[in-house]
């Protein structure tokens, strides 16, 4: 229960003790007190009455929205918001003309001026894409993880500075690495991702004892894109936190930041979108197994609504989770390099990228994160970069 219905209660109570009486005569002159002596419950009732009401205007003006900290969202988020003005209309159209499928979500000054789903989320059945269409965001859930490192190091779990070593001694040269070096991706770390695709397994015990077994570090600790580091850093998640990856994501991530449409791979999750190829044939569909998910522990094996990512980047925007120097130090890059903990921090903006099983996220947001482009889609095309499609249309977003 919030804190100022507390306040209600206790100014009732209060106010209609007996013991209280100065809270009757309060609203009363003292003559009309003395003229009814007898009648001193009613008056302490009455005191009780308007106290109460005064607590109510005080836990409504407290919960005023100009007073209260909230994420950037728009009213309408949940519905399909057309293009209304040149940006959006133009954007559109350029999605359009490239036969984009999946989500498109589009804000400008704090605002959504698009938000808006293309193509078949199951082609077979003749299901199209919604707002509600969950869709793999691959490596762009290596901010997510990086995310929950740094709330480790909030509690006072980890450093930075802490090495690998406390928690895998066996991984070479391991005790030359740090926690920063991981989320930086300059650590050197290296494995060869065939050993653990041959598990063949949805058992994380085993991907990370692979994991462990297999990794070898180069000579050089210059940035190299490595998602054995995010392997390892759920691993040193799970150590401190004595539970499994899945339930702590669910916990802090899914839970605390109120998302509705995010979960984990599941065939039996018909929110989650099927992936295709696309080709001058058609789309073209081919299943991608369980274990090959489950193979990306804490790099990229998260479903989400286009709807569910914007409100996770807002919600660290307005220091709901992390502060603004919190979020600085996680996503700052060493130097000569851009990236770090999932974000590629670039002159003017951030960017992420994820690519799995032919599904590809793009995101594009302002250093203040009021204006901004996610692309969330289910069909890998080589004709149609949409790499450089969605470079074009943040430009249209913060061109004018």
């Amino acid at each position: 229960m919030p804190e100022e219905y507390f306040l209600i209660i206790a100014i009732f109570y209060l106010s209609c003790n007996p013991k209280f009486k100065k809270s009757g005569e309060f609203f009363m002159s003292k003559n009309r007190y003395r003229h009814h002596k007898n009648n001193k419950l009613k008056k302490y009732y009455w005191g009780g009455f308007f106290s109460l009401l005064l607590g109510i205007f005080l836990v409504v003006y407290l919960h005023h929205p100009q007073n209260m900290t909230k994420p950037i969202t728009d009213a309408s988020l949940s519905n399909t918001i057309e293009p209304k003005d040149k940006v959006s209309a133009s954007i559109e159209q350029t999605l359009v003309e490239k036969n984009f499928s999946g989500t498109a979500l589009v804000f400008k000054d704090g605002k959504i001026i698009l938000n808006k789903a293309y193509g078949w989320q199951d082609q077979g059945k003749k299901i199209k894409n919604s707002l509600s269409t969950q869709y793999c965001i691959g490596s762009v859930q290596k901010g997510q993880t990086a995310y929950l490192i740094m709330q480790a190091i909030k509690a006072g779990k980890l450093s930075f500075t802490q090495k690998l070593s406390d928690f895998y001694p066996e991984i070479p040269n391991s005790e030359n690495i740090s926690i920063k070096d991981m989320l930086n991706m300059s650590s050197g770390l290296r494995i060869n991702e065939k050993k653990v695709e041959a598990l063949n397994t949805t058992d994380t015990k085993k991907i990370l004892a692979e994991t462990v077994r297999s990794a070898t570090v180069a000579p050089t600790t210059n940035y190299s894109y490595q998602p054995v580091n995010y392997v390892l850093l759920a691993g040193v998640l799970e150590q401190l936190y004595q539970t499994n990856y899945q339930k702590l994501y669910q916990k802090n991530i899914i839970e605390a930041f109120g998302l509705k449409e995010t979960s984990f791979y599941s065939v039996k999750n018909s929110q989650q979108a099927l992936s295709y190829n696309s080709s001058t044939a058609g789309l073209v569909y081919a299943s991608t197994s369980a274990s090959s998910y489950a193979d990306e522990l804490g790099t990229g094996n998260i479903f989400m609504s286009a709807e569910d990512l914007y409100h996770y980047y807002q919600s660290l925007f307005d220091e709901i989770h992390l502060t603004t120097s919190e979020r600085t130090q996680l996503w700052a890059p060493y130097t000569g390099e851009t990236y770090a903990s999932g974000i590629y921090n670039q002159k003017n903006k951030y960017y992420s990228h994820g690519v799995k099983a032919r599904f590809e996220t793009f995101v594009n947001f302002s250093k203040d994160g009021k204006d901004g482009i996610i692309l969330l889609s289910n069909v890998r095309s080589q004709k149609n970069n949409y790499s450089s499609l969605s470079d074009q249309l943040y430009k249209k977003v913060v061109a004018q």
